[in-house]
């Protein structure tokens, strides 16, 4: 049997050692793991991330509080010698010093979250009380008869805790959202960053890709590109990476292009904001160096007074006191203490000198995987899928009971068919062409189907193709109800076209090839190729067809998951509950429709003890598959899918009573108005451009605040097609909101 008491005095004796190796380990995890907050982690790891830091000030603080009670409250009388307790666990007070190194954080990790910055005043007060009791407990409780060594390690100690500590207020302070942008220095072209400062900065900005200098990728001249003209002014100070830092801050653009025109620091408006001319590849990279301003010390790191710091005084610091600390006296004290202090300092200067070389280690590490950075993935939810996985019997419950506790899952471990980064890379690449025409363009008009002003993503020819409730779907209806409505259909639309698949297309070539070898020369070898060229048009067109469906599928997955995990930022005011209701409607009214015909079943098994039969047998099926298979298979039968969608929208089917059904209906009518066109080339062309539309009108409506805050979150891809449409020109809610609407040109009456 255990003896408690033993236990309670191990405790006793060992809780304050336990507590600063913890808070040591803490420190070493998040130096290994915060650098992983630049790519798309689990959410499951991103909260370990999130304890660690959370739980590594609460330990160090707590253990600051045992060491002073431990210490300071029990210290003797001062006409008295201190007891030899006392003097055995002296040592304990050295660790006070490193305690304050710890709450100093690391530099990779300053905020978890965007509010964290706001809150630097109460870090601020927080360095002062703590800072306060170290020192007090050390003024109390160090006797005068300790080896002046150990005295002047300890001194050492504090002034890399106290200094490591300070650093974490005050870049929160300078990474605050009001902060990013610098206005009146960058704008105004007054500041200048030289050459030696954002040489330092590609080394220590925690940024593998180095893409805001001239080593990575070109830096870009907002200049109009005229050479030798005499209106030159040389570079307009308002380069890409300032606009990333000012969109990001809620700032207008062409507000800021127009003051520099004003101030005769350039000619127009378009030598300010060019088109974007960089490879958008880089653009996700932007996004990691804006992440690093916000979340990291990246504002601080690289002014003098801190490179010297950390280059210089810290080494030098350390060393010393580490040095020290192994040439005093120490055989009056516990071993067990005398090994602990050891190993807190020889670690505690192993995280200040290691801690840039690790980084880059875990950078190098992360991107020989198949991990994406931030926003280079299209999550996706579809509201179908949910529908089918709750109506399971066996498993619904949890899903159910998952989401009454608020656990949703973000198409992590329940996603939409393909991975989302192998999606990424198709919709980028389909995405980025059709980009381009946005470019001053007011991206709301993507639902006006009169001349003026003209509708940016669907021409006269597709306008000409919608029916009347495509038109009413994205004129009359809320944006987030028509989200709703044209994922729902777009879904449907999927499920019922029969597209042959790419390994079906691998096949059919691979047989296809040969078929002809066979062949005779002469005439018949012609005709061959005559057949492969246009069998191997006819698969391009296929293989095309199909990667827009999968795009267009993908955005419309993607565009429901924001409507369900961040309706704020699909626009102001979305209704989250809109996707509740949808749901339920289609678990109660959708699916139990499609179980009633139990003849869907294609389980056939024999009448003579269940022995597996074709369909050709004729038997009838008496299995017991469940109700949810019935509901899989009609989903997946487009004939029988479609024959639903019909009656759905013409009113022929029969509810149960009670039942309220609203979006369904409305769903399938525009499923049907889509499937009743014959060419399915302009059916996905018009949902694609449709798409298109909401997407980026979405995009351009989400403020840059909300989108500097998804990046501590792990990003979204509406991020990138954000700051796409930014650099390109298009009109963000900051331009439509600052700058009055362009002047309609009057007609001129004759008198």
């Amino acid at each position: 049997m255990i003896d408690i008491w033993s236990v309670v005095r191990w405790w006793d004796d060992w809780q304050l050692r336990v507590l600063v190796l913890g808070s040591l380990g803490f420190q070493w995890f998040l130096l290994v793991a915060a650098p992983m907050r630049k790519y798309t982690m689990p959410q499951f790891f991103r909260r370990c991330i999130w304890l660690a830091y959370i739980s590594s000030d609460a330990l160090a603080i707590y253990a600051l509080a045992t060491l002073f009670n431990r210490h300071a409250r029990t210290v003797p009388a001062s006409n008295c010698a201190p007891s030899k307790e006392h003097q055995l666990r002296i040592l304990e007070v050295l660790w006070a010093p490193i305690l304050l190194i710890h709450l100093g954080g690391q530099e990779e990790l300053t905020g978890y979250e965007i509010e964290d910055n706001e809150l630097w005043t109460r870090h601020t007060v927080t360095l002062v009380t703590q800072v306060a009791v170290a020192i007090y407990a050390f003024y109390k409780s160090w006797p005068s008869s300790v080896d002046w060594k150990l005295t002047a390690a300890a001194i050492l100690l504090f002034v890399i805790g106290v200094l490591s500590f300070s650093e974490k207020p005050l870049a929160l302070n300078r990474a605050k959202i009001k902060r990013l942008a610098a206005v009146s220095a960058w704008i105004q072209g007054t500041k200048k960053p030289s050459f030696w400062r954002e040489s330092m900065s590609r080394f220590f900005l925690f940024d593998e890709s180095n893409c805001f200098t001239a080593t990575g990728l070109p830096r870009l001249s907002t200049t109009s590109g005229k050479e030798g003209g005499e209106n030159r002014k040389g570079p307009v100070a308002l380069s890409e990476a300032d606009k990333v830092l000012m969109v990001l801050s809620d700032m207008s653009l062409l507000a800021a292009a127009k003051d520099l025109v004003d101030r005769k620091r350039a000619t127009d408006v378009a030598e300010v904001l060019p088109p974007l001319t960089l490879a958008e590849r880089v653009l996700p990279r932007w996004l990691r160096r804006a992440f690093a301003f916000i979340y990291t010390r990246a504002t601080v790191v690289v002014t003098p007074v801190y490179l010297v710091y950390h280059l210089l005084v810290v080494p030098a610091l350390h060393i010393a006191a580490l040095t020290l600390f192994a040439t005093s006296d120490k055989q009056e004290y516990k071993r067990a203490d005398v090994k602990i202090t050891y190993i807190i300092l020889c670690l505690t200067a192993a995280l200040d000198f290691l801690a840039v070389f690790i980084r880059q280690l875990v950078y190098g590490l992360m991107s020989m995987t198949e991990i994406p950075a931030l926003c280079e993935t299209v999550p996706g939810y579809n509201i179908i899928d949910e529908a089918i996985r709750e109506a399971d019997k066996s498993t619904g419950w949890m899903y159910i009971c998952a989401r009454q506790l608020g656990l949703r899952f973000k198409g992590e471990y329940f996603g939409c068919r393909p991975r989302p980064h192998e999606l990424y890379k198709k919709v980028v690449g389909t995405l980025l062409p059709d980009l381009v025409l946005t470019q001053d363009k007011d991206l709301d008009s993507y639902r006006i189907f009169h001349s003026i002003p003209e509708n940016w993503a669907l021409n006269k020819e597709l306008q000409d193709k919608c029916g009347a409730h495509v038109k009413e779907s994205l004129e009359d209806v809320s944006f987030d109800r028509s989200v709703l409505l044209w994922h729902i259909a777009t879904d449907l639309c999927f499920r019922s076209t029969d597209v042959i698949s790419e390994g079906d297309e691998e096949e059919a070539a691979a047989s296809g090839g040969g078929e002809g070898e066979g062949e005779g020369e002469g005439e018949g070898e012609g005709e061959g190729e005559i057949e492969e060229a246009a069998a191997s048009e006819e698969d391009g067109s296929r293989r095309a067809l199909r990667l827009h469906m999968e795009c267009t599928e993908a955005i419309s997955n993607y565009m429901a998951h924001l409507l369900n995990f961040n309706p704020e930022m699909l626009l102001t005011g979305s209704r989250h509950h809109l996707i509740t209701e949808a749901r339920d409607e289609v678990k109660s009214c959708f699916l139990s429709e499609m179980v009633k015909d139990s003849a869907a079943c294609n389980c056939y098994s024999c009448c003579t003890g269940g022995i597996g039969c074709s369909s050709s047998c004729g038997c009838s099926c008496n299995c017991k598959c469940s109700e949810l298979n019935h509901a899989r298979l009609k989903l997946s039968q487009g004939d029988q899918l479609k024959k639903l969608i019909f009656d759905t929208a013409d009113g022929n089917v029969n509810y149960p009573r009670g039942t309220k059904v609203f979006h369904i209906i409305e769903a399938c009518k525009l499923a049907k108005e889509l499937l009743d066109m014959p060419d399915d080339k302009t059916r996905w062309k018009l949902m694609y451009q449709v798409w298109l539309g909401m997407l980026c009108y979405s995009a351009s409506m989400c403020r840059g605040y909300l989108h500097a805050k998804s990046l501590g979150e792990g990003g979204e891809f509406l991020s990138y097609v954000w700051l796409v449409l930014s650099l390109k020109g298009a009109k963000s809610l900051a331009d439509k909101l600052q700058m009055a609407p362009p002047r309609v040109p009057q007609p001129s009456h004759n008198n």
